[in-house]
């Protein structure tokens, strides 16, 4: 809240515009949380003995800040994908 001396109250900074981040996947179709996604490729996942192969679904994805990465879990393990390997079912 601010100070307006023309009006000597407080006012709220409502007019400033939030930055909305959208996720897109390889084919310009835009993410939200909890889509299902298929992977394009084959991808080697570091630090796990699991290779993820092309046409594998991953359910209940999650976008964060990062609109270029979704995140999804392989068994227990939670992974960042990046977003030009996956496509929306």
């Amino acid at each position: 809240m601010e100070w307006d001396e023309i009006k000597g109250e407080f006012v709220s900074k409502i007019s400033e515009k939030e930055e909305v981040i959208i996720t897109k996947d390889s084919n310009g179709v835009v993410l939200e949380n909890g889509d299902t996604v298929i992977l394009t490729r084959d991808l080697d996942v570091k630090g796990v003995a699991i290779s993820m192969k092309r046409g594998d679904k991953l359910k209940k994805i999650r976008t964060g800040d990062d609109p270029e990465l979704v995140e999804c879990k392989i068994g227990k393990k939670g992974v960042y994908i990046k977003t030009c390997f996956v496509k929306k079912i």
